[in-house]
């Protein structure tokens, strides 16, 4: 046990040791404060506390951007398949699905999400706001961050006018061309054309082989000139090839309806014909008929030569304002349906798509025309129709003289060409006062120029009665008007004056040659709306073109 007179020393003893420790810190301090070596130190600490802030704001401002782009970026994607019309989602639902996908879920309550439809268009608008606890910023008092994004997007199909220039000419016969054409064209049509949409998007097809037939309903709505009526295509100058429009109202001159193929000289109708007759090959114009529009193409062979600057003339025109007159006498006479009026649009209409395809497996040859001297008026063949209706048993004579008066002209009975000279040569027509004479078209409309220059001319050539000349000169009474370099300038003219207008031009050599290829590099908008292909190839171009001009447009 330890005494008192013990313990006092050792209490003496620390109480001085814990003066002295107090003293020694009160001198240290005063000592630190009367030094400035210290002062760099508080400056440093200062520093990294600043540091450390500013380090937190940093940390938050880059955690909200992220936060905000994912939003954004999820906003995005959810409007462009909210306007898709061919998703049957309700719109708001699809929305807020990609939303909670994303585990964004919490902007569920603050997102704004508006949809404009109708007939030919869906719009799709997300507001969305999104809070979330600060890290770092909550020391200088901010509590909470936010992030927003706005998108909208819009599929917009109405208004959209095509134009399917399509070749047909004699090529497209080889290695089942024209069977994969009239495929990829179907496929086309089937992916562009919604039948529940009517008047959405129209098309028209234009197809082309030496020429371009207008066909017996769209000639209604042009003026052709009146030599004949029996096929309805129209020929062009260099310089209508500076302009998209063609007037329905001004004179096109019309294409002669002749025959140079065909050799028999029984024929009562010539069976293949320059400019194709009735509705084989002929145009159809804004139709939003898929039926109308895929039974036409189902239709399509192959013949003739080869004209694609026509085909893309008249492609161009239907694009073009000045045939909206047709397009609406069309609605009126149930030929399109009422929801094209006012196509074409104006070019610089904001909801307006101008498409022109065109296509090739050939290059540019030569075109022809009737001679003038057998293109229009009468002809030197007479005939007697017997009174009835039966073109087989009709009675021709050809006026291989015309002397003055009426009594002494020489006429070739053609139905005695192997008879004696009495009975082929007679000075009146076969059938008298009965017979008739034909007019130019009539004759070319009856028989093919070979063989209306074997049944007229040859025997009279042999019989002298006409010159060799003459003889060649109805065999061959077709002269070419336009040849293939011309027809290339022509192309390039029109292509660029579509370019121009803002037509947007996809051009497709199918197997072409060289000079073809080239041709549609030259009329195509731009390198990527061209598309050189072969065989089964053309169906996927022709998807390729479909799916670009049905693709969404994001336009926030």
């Amino acid at each position: 046990m330890i005494g008192l007179s013990n313990l006092l020393p050792r209490v003496r003893t620390e109480m001085r040791s814990k003066s002295k420790l107090r003293s020694s810190a009160a001198s240290i301090l005063t000592r630190y404060t009367r030094e400035t070596d210290g002062n760099i130190t508080i400056f440093g600490l200062m520093g990294v506390f600043v540091m450390l802030v500013y380090g937190g704001i940093g940390i938050d401002m880059i955690y909200s951007e992220v936060e905000r782009t994912r939003l954004q970026n999820t906003l995005d994607r959810a409007v462009l398949a909210a306007a898709d019309l061919e998703q049957q989602i309700d719109p708001e639902v699809l929305v807020q699905d990609y939303l909670t996908k994303m585990n964004l879920e919490d902007t569920l309550a603050d997102v704004n999400i508006t949809v404009d439809s109708g007939l030919n268009f869906r719009t799709v608008t997300a507001e969305a706001q999104r809070t979330y606890n600060s890290n770092f910023l909550h020391l200088l008092g901010f509590d909470k961050l936010q992030s927003s994004g706005l998108a909208a997007a819009e599929e917009r199909i109405s208004n959209i006018e095509i134009s399917l220039v399509l070749d047909i000419s004699g090529s497209m016969g080889q290695n089942s061309k024209i069977e994969n054409l009239r495929t990829a064209a179907t496929e086309f049509v089937d992916t562009v054309i919604n039948n529940d949409d009517a008047g959405l998007t129209t098309i028209s097809i234009i197809p082309y082989n030496a020429t371009v037939s207008l066909g017996p309903t769209l000639s209604q709505y042009y003026t052709l000139t009146n030599e004949h009526n029996t096929s309805n295509c129209a020929i062009f100058p260099d310089s209508a090839f500076s302009s998209r429009a063609i007037s329905p109202t001004s004179p096109l001159q019309r294409l002669a309806h002749f025959d140079p193929y065909t050799l028999d000289e029984n024929t009562t109708v010539t069976p293949d014909s320059w400019c194709p007759v009735g509705t084989y090959g002929s145009m159809i114009a804004h139709s939003s008929d898929r039926d109308e529009l895929v039974a036409h193409i189902a239709t399509l062979s192959a013949g003739g030569n080869t004209a694609i600057d026509l085909g893309m003339k008249w492609g161009v025109a239907l694009l073009d304002p000045s045939a909206r007159p047709v397009v609406d006498d069309l609605i009126a006479d149930g030929h399109v349906v009422a929801e094209a009026a006012g196509r074409p649009a104006a070019y610089d209409a904001p909801d307006a798509l101008k498409i022109a395809v065109v296509m090739t497996d050939g290059m540019n040859t030569t075109q022809f025309d009737l001679a003038p001297e057998y293109a229009s008026g009468m002809s030197n063949i007479w005939i007697d129709d017997r009174g009835d209706n039966d073109p087989t048993n009709d009675r021709f004579s050809h006026r291989v003289r015309d002397w003055n008066g009426n009594n002494n002209d020489v006429y070739f009975w053609s139905r005695y060409e192997y008879s004696s000279w009495s009975n082929r040569y007679r000075n009146t027509p076969d059938g008298g006062n009965s017979a008739r004479r034909m007019s130019n078209a009539e004759v070319f409309a009856r028989w093919g120029t070979r063989a209306f220059g074997n049944k007229f001319f040859r025997r009279p050539y042999h019989d002298g009665w006409v010159s060799y000349n003459q003889y060649y000169n109805a065999y061959y009474s077709y002269v070419p008007i336009v040849d293939g370099t011309q027809a290339d300038q022509r192309l390039s003219t029109i292509c660029a004056q579509a370019r121009d207008a803002d037509i947007t031009v996809f051009a497709i050599g199918f197997e072409a040659p060289d000079a073809g290829q080239a041709a549609m590099r030259d009329c195509a908008s731009s390198p990527a709306h061209y598309f050189p292909v072969e065989g089964l190839e053309i169906s996927e171009a022709f998807q390729a073109i479909a799916r670009t001009i049905n693709q969404l447009r994001l336009t926030q």
